[in-house]
């Protein structure tokens, strides 16, 4: 059997002669597959060197959602290496279930009536709205309503956006093509849930697309992950710091090298690095917080502040902005003092952009990436890039996140996850 130290590749070349640029052509090892692609162990993918080597770097100071365990000859299998307790969960099939899906006329007719929060009643029963994914963004269950273009026979249901001055009603609920018996819906022990679109594409501006979601029932396109074995206090907390990586500009520059396709597998999200749940328990940056306190994103009386206990809040204000979010701001202690859960979060778009900035900014620190490299980074998102210069004549996400990251100390290797 032939081996070799290490292999010479390029991907995405347009013309052999492009393997003359330093830049394209990339030497990997056999320690590197197993790196970026623990379980698989398929080829890491890059599309330069620059590419690689921030990507590896991630890899090498952090785990891996799910490190799955290695044969053993004499004990089997060993046990999966989860850096998050979650599970990864679909609730219905798009086309397998439908005979579940019942539209507005269906419910009408079968004496159902409308009961606020998007849902429908008939005396004890309730049904619950599908969410699909196209009906959500990022730290927002609100996106779109979904419409139906009879004319369009290959995708007759559209998303059609909920814009600002809509969002700024906390009781404006995104309309559904389909409803579900709640009965139906088992999927979280808990009245809300965390999920992220599987499909993306090129075209899209970002690439993972994560929110806190109300306990509605959800098609196959939207899966969920549920947190294992916790009470919904500690659920909702982690539920916000894992919603705050899924969403980090940092982490969807590690999946975009990674993605192929269009579908986001769960082989594909099993391997991407995340931070690590004590990371969180760490102080937050000490002048980062003077900066945060200044700007109003951050109260509370913490001499020192945690990381969670800054990113929690966050995660909060930019989900809870309807009603129907009220049980996940109750399970996250958002009361007064006689334990009633406070009203919603109203939408800004302003203070959405400054909350959204610092947690790009913090991730890139807790990834262990400086300035330089979270500047290289935030160039390879074209779309972003043309969005902030069509609305504000300049790269306004790229000058905030860094503005903010330089007040982060200069990042220092870690030792790896082992």
């Amino acid at each position: 059997t032939r081996t070799f130290v290490e292999t010479r590749c390029a991907f995405f070349l347009h013309s052999l002669n492009e393997l003359d640029h330093k830049d394209r052509a990339l030497r990997l090892t056999a320690a590197d597959f197993a790196l970026v692609n623990p379980n698989t162990g398929a080829a890491p993918v890059f599309r330069s060197q620059r590419d690689a080597e921030v990507t590896m770097r991630m890899y090498r100071e952090h785990p891996v959602l799910t490190k799955h365990g290695a044969v053993n000859e004499s004990v089997g299998r060993l046990p999966d290496v989860r850096a998050w307790p979650v599970q990864y969960v679909t609730m219905f099939h798009m086309t397998n279930d439908s005979e579940h899906f019942l539209t507005s006329k269906d419910l009408r007719d079968q004496g159902y009536s409308p009961a606020g929060f998007g849902r429908w009643r008939r005396k004890d029963e309730e049904a619950v709205p599908l969410y699909e994914g196209k009906m959500v963004q990022a730290f927002d269950h609100r996106a779109a309503d979904v419409v139906l273009n009879v004319g369009n026979l290959h995708r007759a249901a559209q998303p059609q956006a909920i814009h600002t001055a809509a969002k700024e009603q906390a009781d404006r609920y995104p309309q559904a093509q389909y409803w579900v018996a709640a009965a139906e819906t088992r999927a979280s022990p808990f009245p809300w849930a965390l999920g992220f679109k599987e499909i993306t594409a090129p075209t899209n501006m970002r690439t993972m697309i994560a929110a806190v979601l109300p306990g509605v029932a959800f098609g196959n396109k939207l899966p969920l992950l549920v947190p294992t074995g916790t009470v919904a206090s500690e659920a909702a907390r982690l539920v916000c710091l894992m919603a705050a990586n899924l969403n980090a500009i940092a982490f969807d520059f590690v999946l975009r090298q990674k993605l192929q396709g269009q579908t986001i597998n769960l082989f594909i999200l099993e391997q991407l690095p995340v931070i690590a749940p004590t990371r969180f328990d760490e102080a937050l940056p000490a002048d980062f917080t003077t900066r945060m306190r200044e700007t109003g994103l951050m109260n509370g009386h913490h001499d020192t502040p945690s990381i969670a206990d800054f990113v929690i809040p966050q995660v909060l204000a930019l989900s809870y902005t309807a009603h129907d979010l009220a049980p996940f701001a109750r399970d996250l202690g958002y009361v007064d003092e006689q334990g009633q859960v406070l009203p919603p979060i109203t939408w800004n778009d302003e203070d959405r952009r400054a909350r959204l900035a610092a947690l790009d900014a913090l991730f890139f620190h807790l990834y262990g990436l400086g300035v330089d490299d979270a500047a290289y980074v935030l160039d390879t998102f074209p779309i972003v890039r043309q969005q902030d210069e069509t609305a504000f004549g300049r790269y306004r996400t790229k000058d905030e996140v860094l503005t903010l990251l330089r007040l982060m100390p200069a990042p220092t290797p870690t030792p790896g996850p082992g």
